[in-house]
């Protein structure tokens, strides 16, 4: 009877009828199975119970089916190995790390792997405690870890990217790639993949996009999206969002199912106010996944551009639930938590983002950005002298530091010379920033020139207005005019350009009116002036339309004295 009832439940269980195995584990506890049998069915159990993620019972099932395992069988066997189990002890220990992980608790999954004895452990079980490793900080050890795996894997790309985030030089993983002599000889693309990666997390972007392009016009790696991905995160990294913007949607547009940089896409919509394309992306992204943290990031973005703090901070918070290492994750957390003025608590999540990936910009922005606003300006100068050292002097990183020593009377020299040299490579923060600095001092004509030289390379509907403010200043209406339509056809929106345009056109009206009453007056008339108050016939009044325009511009005028 008892192996009848066996093979039932091995049936469902091996049929994925996990649930039905949970259904009928109480009913047949009491019935005599052998002490193999036992464990067997303890061991479908407790995988029944983590494939429908209720971790803490699978838990307690893992560890009784080791303890029968120890009283009942190894006993009966003294070389200590039982033939005829579901899963070996060391996959019991690897589930169970498992089951741990999914409870929030790693340093059990920690200690559970490392009592897997050295020469046991397989490469998913390294795998894994590289990971763990890399999430508390050890270095060291999740480098060895990592290294096992790509020994025997060197076609394992997502640890490749983890040594090379951990900082192992491109020489070191060659080395361990050819020491396993697993490499397939028909790969032509390895070395360069390999390239491109180590110089996105070297922080040389520009190699990084180059090597990317090169091997997309390989014709055996034509649109592969994983190579966009890492062109469109360089250009994003480097600040240059429009690119980024442009080569992510690309390979969203060659695979609809991507999920992989489409966090990133979604911080470039947010960032340049793209609502109608962050909604259609962040409704795509939670039709194909709810258990990645691309589509909640999508959704966090979306609730925050439209100032629905409340969710979005839900959203945000789910994403670092999923992957507590997401970066995405944390800075739209730490945005949110700055907008609502929560500045402590916007810190710790930009100070996390920057413990995981020093190289981001945004994250050192932020820091900078609370402690502003908390008024501690040494605090801030001292982040953003370590953003200048870390992100390698680039224009952001020299712009933000000055940005913060500009509020400082004594630093303000330093901060122009900083700002001199970010301008000079063209970065337009950097630009906007000189060009007020210019103007407070006086030195308009200096201003002018650095806009007009920079609108030669590169066009901006903000470079346009403020050359336009500039111009209107400096009293040449026509070209400041020209300017603000040039900005008006970038962004019809724009209210600086809007502002600016009207106060040109009222100052030329009061000056015809003036002109206009002036010349009436001196024509004279018997009956008197055919002016605005003159009574005149009335047809002539129906049929003038400047009089109307007239008549109209004295009744504003009369409403609002």
């Amino acid at each position: 009877m008892g192996t009848d009832i066996f093979h039932s439940v091995e049936t469902l269980f091996k049929s994925g009828l996990h649930s039905s195995v949970v259904e009928l584990y109480p009913f047949i506890a009491s019935v005599n199975f052998s002490p193999l049998e036992v464990v067997n069915i303890t061991l479908f159990q407790a995988a029944s119970l983590q494939k429908l993620r209720e971790f803490k019972r699978a838990e307690v099932e893992y560890r009784e089916a080791l303890h029968k395992i120890k009283l009942n069988l190894k006993q009966r066997n003294k070389n200590g190995e039982v033939d005829g189990m579901v899963f070996n002890e060391v996959e019991i220990k690897f589930r169970l790390h498992e089951c741990f992980v999914g409870q929030g608790q790693t340093n059990q999954a920690v200690n559970f792997l490392q009592n897997i004895p050295v020469k046991q452990r397989t490469r998913k079980i390294h795998n894994a405690l590289g990971k763990l490793y890399q999430q508390s900080g050890l270095e060291k050890p999740a480098i060895s870890a990592y290294k096992e795996v790509l020994k025997e894997c060197p076609l394992a790309l997502d640890t490749l990217k983890s040594l090379l985030q951990l900082g192992v030089s491109t020489r070191e993983i060659q080395e361990v790639v050819v020491e396993g002599h697993k490499l397939p000889s028909d790969i032509s693309w390895y070395a360069a993949y390999l390239n491109s990666q180590a110089a996105l997390y070297s922080k040389d972007y520009k190699t990084c996009i180059r090597e990317c392009r090169s091997l997309e016009e390989r014709p055996e790696m034509r649109g592969c999206v994983s190579v966009l991905v890492s062109q469109g995160l360089a250009h994003y990294w480097a600040g240059e969002d429009d690119q980024a913007r442009l080569v992510l949607q690309r390979a969203s547009s060659l695979d609809n199912m991507l999920l992989t940089g489409m966090d990133t896409l979604a911080a470039i919509y947010a960032k340049t106010g793209r609502a109608t394309d962050l909604d259609l992306l962040a409704s795509r992204l939670m039709s194909i996944s709810e258990d990645r943290p691309e589509p909640w990031i999508a959704l966090g973005h979306y609730c925050h551009l439209n100032k629905n703090y409340k969710r979005a901070v839900y959203f945000a918070h789910k994403a670092c639930l999923i992957d507590t290492r997401n970066v995405e994750a944390l800075l739209l957390k730490g945005n949110m938590f700055l907008d609502l003025k929560k500045f402590k608590e916007a810190m710790n999540h930009f100070r996390e983002a920057l413990q995981i990936a020093p190289n981001r910009f945004e994250a050192h922005k932020g820091m900078v950005d609370c402690n502003i606003s908390l008024q501690r300006q040494r605090e801030a100068i001292t982040i953003a002298t370590g953003a200048c050292k870390q992100l390698g002097n680039s224009p952001r990183a020299l712009t933000l530091y000055a940005g913060v020593l500009i509020k400082e009377p004594l630093s303000v020299a330093r901060a122009k010379t900083l700002l001199e040299r970010a301008s000079s490579c063209g970065h337009l923060p950097a630009i906007y920033l000189l060009v007020e600095m210019l103007e407070r001092e006086g030195a308009q004509d200096r201003a002018v020139e650095l806009l007009r030289r920079t609108l030669v390379h590169q066009n901006s509907c903000r470079l346009q207005q403020l050359l336009a403010d500039l111009l209107a200043k400096q009293g040449q209406e026509e070209a400041a005019m020209e300017h603000y339509g040039l900005a008006l056809s970038l962004d019809p929106k724009n209210e600086g350009a809007l502002n600016g345009l009207q106060k040109i056109e009222a100052a030329s009206d009061g000056g015809l009116e003036a002109s206009y009453d002036m010349e009436m007056a001196e024509i004279g008339s018997p009956h008197g002036s055919l002016g605005r108050g003159s009574p005149g016939p009335a047809h002539d009044l129906e049929d003038s339309e400047t009089e109307a325009v007239w008549s109209d511009g004295d009744l504003n005028i009369m409403g609002g004295s």
